[in-house]
């Protein structure tokens, strides 16, 4: 790798002489404001040093004759906090730059491609992956270009952890009544039917049903077998006074799941309409949208921000087991600052539902990476 500095009074002027020497695939390894010249400690000459270097085996722009300078004596100085604010905005200007001409994976050295491939192949967004090649940047040239494969790996999932919200109990103290929203053919009912049995094999708790889904007479009668399996009241809510109703009902129930109907919630109309039914008692109730996994990425921010007239407290992803591709989920949480309640990974009542902190959920995703 051939490495060099690069003196001027600026960072554009700097960044011009980088890249008329070594070109666009140039990485930047340090800058920092020098000070030269002056008498008696006065009147000094600001400059900005860059220290820049690049793959001999990339290809090169021809290179500009470099202007000859005197030699001066360069002594550090204290960096204004001004001074420093301006010289990183110009550097995020440079490397915005250089992102709309180059690959993001080129920016930066060898060592960190790994990393970068992972974000990518798992379908991590390019902005965050953006990000995150950046902190693993600094990163690596704190440690003096020293990390090992498994500190980068540590270090990148790490950071995914920081810039997601932290874990939510869905069992917080409280919460009687769980509403499970969602478009259509994403495992709502069933997904129910694993947290009911949750609740009274592993806590002993009584638990009940309710359903608004009117539309499907299969979504019914396939509630009331998991309600006989577990000798559990339910509910059948066509109005809101329905649900005022099955509430005081089902009162003596430690724990009420009530079941939404399945439409396409791509049309915002449809989530208005389920407003009446699932606004009763809000501060005793929980509000969780269920998202396939298998689903495209687009659809499903599509699918959430009709649903941001409503409250949602976390999202509950199923079919995790039928795509290889789950960085998706890491971006619906960064995106929209909402934690994973649970994780359906297959058709077993109760077994297939994973109850992870947001740590657990990034390792589970890059289980696979090894380094």
């Amino acid at each position: 790798m051939k490495i060099k500095k690069y003196l001027a009074p600026s960072m554009p002027e700097v960044m011009k002489k980088v890249r008329a020497e070594l070109g666009a695939q140039a990485v930047i390894l340090q800058s920092r404001t020098v000070y030269s010249g002056g008498i008696f400690g006065l009147f000094k000459k600001k400059n900005i040093e860059v220290v820049a270097a690049v793959d001999p085996a990339a290809a090169a722009v021809p290179a500009q004759p470099e202007v000859k300078r005197p030699a001066v004596q360069e002594k550090p100085a204290s960096i204004d906090p001004e001074e420093l604010k301006n010289e990183m905005n110009d550097m995020k200007e440079m490397i915005r730059d250089l992102q709309k001409s180059t690959a993001s994976s080129a920016l930066y050295p060898d060592m960190l491609q790994p990393a970068i491939d992972q974000l990518s192949r798992h379908g991590i967004a390019k902005e965050w992956i953006d990000q995150t090649a950046s902190y693993l940047f600094e990163k690596w040239h704190t440690e003096k270009e020293a990390a090992t494969a498994r500190q980068i790996r540590e270090w990148t999932l790490l950071y995914l952890k920081s810039c997601l919200p932290d874990s939510g109990s869905p069992n917080k103290a409280g919460v009687k009544f769980s509403y499970l929203l969602g478009p259509t053919g994403v495992g709502k009912t069933t997904t129910i039917a694993k947290l009911a049995s949750k609740q009274v094999l592993d806590f002993n708790r009584k638990v009940a049903f309710i359903t608004t889904d009117t539309y499907r007479i299969a979504a019914i009668e396939q509630l009331k077998t998991y309600s006989g399996l577990l000798n559990a009241p339910m509910k059948v809510a066509y109005s809101r006074e329905d649900m005022n109703q099955c509430m005081l009902e089902l009162s003596s129930a430690d724990a009420v799941f009530i079941d939404t109907a399945g439409r396409n919630y791509l049309d915002g109309q449809y989530v208005a309409d389920l407003r009446p039914l699932i606004m009763q008692r809000p501060e005793e109730s929980a509000y969780f949208l269920v998202l396939s996994a298998t689903a495209k990425e687009e659809d499903l921010h599509a699918i959430i921000q009709n649903f941001s007239s409503l409250r949602i407290d976390g999202f509950i992803f199923t079919k995790v087991d039928e795509t290889k591709t789950k960085g998706a989920l890491l971006n619906l949480m960064h995106t929209y600052k909402r934690h994973a309640a649970f994780v359906s990974n297959g058709q077993n009542v109760p077994d297939d539902l994973i109850e992870l902190s947001t740590e657990q959920l990034v390792n589970y995703i890059f289980e696979d990476w090894k380094a």
